[in-house]
């Protein structure tokens, strides 16, 4: 439960008010199912009494298991509430810093992030190389185990907090239902598409709540994760891997990384080439051989079709990997014109992968038929 510091409270008020604020008592209320709140009982020089309640919330359930959720509420109820007639006023939301300072948000109507540029070459123009050329180098293979390496590595770190049940329900929950994870991704593909109907999508929809409910009381597997681990996220600076983008889950199940990356293997042999064949083949066999190698995962594979899927839908998005996009790749004019063709066979895999029990790499062709 989060202590609130009388001293830095009294500070964060008298800045907030701008007037010489006296505490005369800080009374915890209760807490409910969603957090916890306290009376403030103050007076100012003026002697005018006032009550003010500061709420913090619970990180177990409900969403709220990261900080960022929780903000997200904060942040909501700071711009929304008093736009509502009759609501009880917000005058303020911050946050609590590790010393125990209050820090003011101000009245945001807007947020945006700053950080370093990276610098590098990303990963995609290697796939570029290796889909022309056929063959893989020496170099590509030293980079496929980097890659390898950095998710094995990362994966180690466990995660065993109190939350973990709801923190693991979450993950495989978000993954159907989140505005960024499959049915968000949907919502945002025009209502009609020569390679899929809205039926096929809901079928497949249908398949991974199945998944949900059978996989989401895992909660020993979460580990650290990226979260959108997919080729433009990788970049190489030389020998140096250089990481971008870390999304949505700070743990989560580590299938969700290793079906990013190798789902677009996947989906590049078969724009290429119209199905899964070397050099794609032997680089996914490589990853996946030098993953289990740095780390002992022996249920991996059997997570991983409803992470699959996901990666798949995301692979045939009219966006994200149109003729445009792969005209820009550098892909063949036959592999463009036929890009109808490979996405349908991509959300074949998406349906199919779901009626396995596990994921099995020689099956992948077969994955892709009607």
């Amino acid at each position: 439960m989060i202590k609130i510091d009388e001293i830095k409270l009294k500070d964060y008020l008298s800045k907030i008010f701008s007037s010489d604020i006296r505490i005369r008592d800080i009374k915890k209320l209760g807490e409910g199912f969603h957090g916890v709140g306290f009376l403030i009982d103050t007076v100012n020089k003026k002697g005018e009494e006032k009550r003010y309640f500061l709420k913090t919330l619970h990180e177990q359930g409900f969403g709220h298991e990261y900080a960022s959720d929780r903000a997200n509420v904060i942040i909501r109820a700071l711009m929304d509430d008093n736009l509502l007639p009759n609501h009880v006023k917000v005058l303020d939301a911050g946050s609590i810093q590790e010393n125990g300072l209050l820090l003011s948000l101000g009245k945001p109507e807007e947020f945006f992030i700053i950080m370093e540029e990276g610098k590098g070459m990303e990963y995609w123009g290697d796939l570029d190389r290796i889909r022309d050329s056929g063959i893989l180098t020496k170099n590509d293979e030293d980079r496929i185990r980097i890659i390898s390496d950095y998710l094995a590595s990362i994966h180690s770190v466990k995660y065993d907090g109190d939350n973990s049940k709801y923190l693991y329900k979450r993950v495989v929950r978000d993954f159907v239902g989140h505005g960024e994870l499959t049915m968000g991704v949907i919502d945002t593909f025009p209502d009609k598409l020569d390679f899929v109907s809205n039926k096929k999508l809901v079928e497949i929809v249908k398949k991974m709540v199945e998944w949900w409910d059978k996989i989401k009381h895992n909660d020993k597997r979460l580990t650290v994760i990226h979260g959108d681990f997919y080729p433009g996220n990788i970049w190489f600076d030389d020998k140096k891997l250089v990481i971008l983008d870390r999304s949505r889950f700070r743990y989560g199940d580590p299938a969700d990384d290793t079906t990013c990356f190798t789902m677009n293997l996947i989906n590049y042999s078969v724009m290429a080439y119209g199905e899964f064949k070397d050099p794609f083949k032997k680089l996914l066999e490589l990853f996946f051989s030098q993953y289990l190698k740095k780390r002992n995962d022996p249920d991996i594979f059997k997570l991983s079709p409803l992470f699959f899927a996901f990666r798949a839908l995301v692979c045939i998005h009219p966006v994200f990997y149109s003729a445009e996009w792969l005209e820009s790749r550098g892909f063949k004019k036959e592999s463009i014109e036929n890009l109808s063709e490979s996405k349908k066979k991509i959300i074949n895999f998406a349906s199919n992968i779901l009626d396995e029990e596990e994921f099995i790499v020689k099956k992948i062709n077969s994955y892709l038929k009607d």
